[in-house]
Parts: structure tokens; sequence; C-alpha cells
């Protein structure tokens, strides 16, 4: 195919593909009005629960969020080993696994590791879907943060991405690895947080 007809075909194909294959799904989003999120300076970043097939994509979403947080530079991170001790000692947790908290343990969390702010977060999907011969990656995550004076969510959000251009997903060209797909979601799932 010329460089010519694959260009036509993007823009004759284009349009009708948007709705099947393009873009991503609109977050949705809660904010709690009434708390002020300048109280929180530090957070825990708890290990992310796995909803999908992607055996790894918990591992990767939780190292992504901190990595996403402390470059924001927004708030201080505490590290993963000190989560994971806390986790161990208050919640009884296996290490690597993913733990969903009491309200008691949150806040005694909160006051072990000295954070405002604890994130929770679980990955729903994470899978390459098949447009054509074409592998194209889609993320989904979902993320909760909890203040630890109440134990009470104030934020949470749950976000999809799509991964390869309409491009290459149209002519078959290749999409783009799942890893850089989390990151992106996680990425943008954040913003309006730190933002």
């Amino acid at each position: 195919m010329s460089h010519r007809a694959s260009v036509a075909s993007v823009l004759l194909l284009g349009p009708l593909c948007l709705g099947a294959c393009g873009g991503t799904m609109k977050a949705t989003q809660f904010t709690n009005p009434k708390f002020n999120f300048a109280f929180v300076q530090r957070v825990a970043v708890l290990p992310f629960d796995n909803e999908s097939i992607d055996r790894q994509a918990s591992l990767r979403a939780t190292r992504f969020a901190i990595t996403e947080l402390l470059a924001t530079g927004a708030v201080e991170v505490v590290e993963p080993g000190e989560v994971q001790a806390a986790l161990v000692k208050i919640v009884g947790a296996v290490p690597g696994r993913p733990v969903t908290p009491s309200t008691e343990q949150v806040l005694a969390l909160g006051k072990a590791l000295n954070v405002q702010g604890l994130l929770l977060g679980s990955v729903t999907q994470s899978e390459n879907l098949r447009s054509g011969a074409v592998p194209i990656p889609v993320v989904t995550v979902d993320l909760h943060l909890v203040e630890t004076e109440t134990g009470a969510t104030v934020w949470a959000t749950t976000h999809s991405e799509k991964g390869g251009s309409l491009e290459a997903r149209v002519l078959g060209t290749g999409g783009e690895p799942i890893a850089e797909t989390t990151r992106r979601c996680v990425q943008k799932a954040l913003e309006p947080l730190v933002k």
C-alpha cells in the first residue's frame, strides 16, 4: 500500500473507527467538597489489588503511582518497605498481597506512618485486545484516597486508557507496550488529585 493510500485509509476509516477503537472513556470521579486537601502533606500508597488477567498489573500500577506522586512534588510519599512493614504489623498483611484495611486499621496506619492519606487502588482491566492483527493494550484503574483522621474516602476515580495511536490501530502498524499504557492511565487518573 502506498503512503497516499495509507493516508486516505486513515481519513476514510478514522471517523468510522473512533467510536469502536478510538480514545478513552471519560473518567468517573468523586471529590469531597468539604475536605481541605492542603492538609495532606504525606501519603502512603498501599499495594494495589489486581482484578485483571495480567498477573503483574497491580505491581506495575502501584510502582507507577508512587513514581507519579513523587514526580509531582505535591506530597511526600512513604517508602514501599516502610508501608509493607506497617501493613504486616497492623493489618497482618502478607508481603506483596493487597489489603483493604478497616477504619481502625486506617487510623493506626496513619499514626504509624505519620501520613494524612492512604492511596488504595485496584487494576480492573489490563489486557491486550485485538484490532485485526494488532494488539491494543487497555488498562483501567480505580483509585481511592482515604484520610487517616476519620478513615473516610475523600477522593476517588476510575480511569481507562487505550494504547496505540489511531493510525497504528487502523493500519496495523503496532500498538504500544502495556506498561506505557498503564503509566499513562495512572498519571491521568492522579492528575486531578495533585494539580
